[in-house]
């Protein structure tokens, strides 16, 4: 993939360089290749609409599909990222390189008809490994596993996700000559320093927050102003190639960009220009429609805004540490805050680095920093482009389960109600004491009419020659057979009921459902999960 983006940035921008960190690429390319890169993303959604389904990313597809990943929709995800970042959207590949890697390795596990919980380890090696890779930093892929794909950290899981990162680390290593950063580090951080750390922490947060809302009011604007959606990503390019003619630094993913950031002494103007404009391409580009993750994009916009704080600091009140710490500190700090995993970030500073106190202030600014945005936003990008969409989902922890035991698996299969017009006396005869809990009532035309509890059909003040229809309950309260156990619980609740009725959309009683029943089966399928070595 690495590959294809040099081959687009030759071909596109004319560049040897990351066009991120070239010089003198024409303007009229900077302008137009992203509107071009806009029109071949709007005719794939297109063609994405009548061929693929929506395609889950590695954590929704743990999450609910019990790892199940489809590989050539994957495939499409991935060639969309590389035509958005190839022709300048700034955004990252690291989406791409998880989404084909957990896809292969998904799909590797439903041939060997893995059971779930195997096949969800096996999805987040993939991702783990295509980070590890991506960063040569084996830990920094094994923790994203863990933190972001999986949801837990096992022993069961721990050799698969470490073995996937250490060896796609090495493959890296032989078939690349570039093996990551190199910010080694060999001092120590004094506690003063870790105000500022904090301040830097703080201000990440809430960045980070704001830039995730806006991706969602872009969205939302383009939508409003009813712009197709296959046209979204040609305004979106269009924005994009106006920003970039400021400056090229907004373009793609920005590897060029933080070569100069970490490396070069740019001024504070320069610094704060490059953030406000990366921040507003990254912004733009995911809202209209761009493909790709704001994963790298995190990582820069957090080390300009360590290297500005740094400056401010060591003008106002004097430093004793190398600005670039701060930016190791800030974009990590960033990246926590909308990408989530913390312990990822500094395993990655650790590897970056090699500085144990480094790594500790970096553990700091990520817990304070997950923190505030747990507090005041409660998502991570991915989950909340999930809650977008109307997902409930939080994490990869696995809830696909919970909507495949539905109510329609759960109910007592009822052939006919009893009718409403039956006496209470030939129904005591039909239904004694202890047969059932409750009895679906039904009317002439068949349709549902409530419930009549068995306790309240033999109780001993009731006229026999009445009709059942005078004792019954639970006329407004049923279920649908599609409805998760989750829902049923919730509904058992509601309505205060022992026994619920199961309908179809024309109100037909298809069974019934036991609370008890319900809770035991929930409970056990959530201890299944939890020790599956117990099972």
């Amino acid at each position: 993939m690495q590959e294809l983006i040099h081959l687009l940035g030759l071909w596109v921008f004319a560049s040897e360089q990351d066009i991120s960190g070239a010089t003198g690429v024409p303007a009229v390319r900077i302008l137009l290749a992203p509107v071009a890169g806009g029109i071949l993303l709007g005719l794939s959604y297109l063609i994405a609409r009548k061929w693929f389904r929506r395609v889950a990313d590695p954590i929704e597809a743990n999450a609910v599909g019990g790892g199940k990943l489809p590989i050539f929709g994957s495939l499409f995800i991935a060639l969309q990222t590389i035509a958005s970042s190839g022709f300048g959207a700034s955004v990252g590949m690291e989406a791409a390189y998880t989404q084909i890697a957990s896809a292969v390795a998904s799909w590797g596990g439903q041939r060997l008809r893995l059971r779930r919980e195997d096949l969800r380890q096996l999805v987040a090696a993939g991702a783990g490994g295509a980070i590890a890779a991506a960063f040569d930093a084996p830990l920094t892929g094994a923790f994203y596993a863990f933190e972001l794909v999986l949801a837990a950290y096992s022993v069961a899981a721990l050799l698969p996700v470490l073995a996937a990162s250490l060896a796609a680390t090495a493959i890296a290593r032989l078939l690349s000559e570039t093996h990551g950063w190199t910010l080694y580090f060999a001092g120590d951080i004094a506690p003063t320093a870790y105000l500022p750390i904090a301040i830097l922490s703080v201000a990440a947060a809430f960045v980070g927050i704001g830039i995730m809302r806006s991706v969602s009011v872009v969205e939302g604007g383009l939508q409003r102003l009813r712009v197709p959606f296959w046209a979204m990503p040609v305004v979106g390019g269009l924005c994009v190639g106006l920003l970039a003619l400021i400056t090229p630094h907004v373009l793609s993913s920005g590897h060029g960009s933080m070569d100069i950031i970490l490396n070069a002494n740019l001024s504070y103007g320069m610094l704060a220009s490059i953030f406000v404009l990366k921040s507003l391409a990254s912004v733009i580009s995911l809202g209209s429609g761009f493909r790709g993750g704001l994963f790298f994009a995190s990582l820069l916009l957090g080390a300009i805004l360590g290297k500005l704080l740094a400056i401010f600091w060591m003008i106002a009140f004097g430093l004793n540490l190398p600005i670039v710490i701060f930016a190791v500190v800030g974009m990590c700090a960033m990246a926590t805050s909308i990408i989530g995993a913390p312990l990822a970030m500094s395993f990655l500073a650790l590897e970056t680095t090699q500085s144990l106190p480094l790594t500790l202030a970096v553990l700091f600014a990520a817990l304070l920093s997950t923190a505030l945005v747990r507090r005041f936003f409660g998502f991570s990008f991915s989950t909340w482009r999930f809650h977008l969409r109307g997902e409930t989902i939080r994490s990869a922890a696995d809830i696909g389960w919970m909507r495949d035991l539905t109510v329609g698996r759960l109910m007592r299969r009822v052939n006919n109600g009893l009718l409403t017009n039956t006496t209470i006396a030939d129904a005591r005869r039909r239904y004694p004491l202890g047969a059932t809990k409750a009895i679906p009532l039904t009317d002439e035309a068949g349709t549902y009419a409530g419930m009549c509890i068995i306790t309240d059909l033999h109780w001993d003040g009731l006229d026999p020659k009445e009709t059942v229809a005078s004792i019954a309950r639970l006329r407004e309260a049923w279920l649908r057979p599609e409805q998760s156990v989750k829902e049923a619980i919730d509904a058992f609740g509601k309505a205060e009921a022992d026994s619920l009725a199961v309908l179809d959309a024309e109100m037909k009683i298809l069974g019934t459902v036991n609370e008890h029943y319900c809770l035991r089966r929930y409970a056990d399928e959530t201890n299944r999960r939890l020790y599956p070595e117990r099972t």
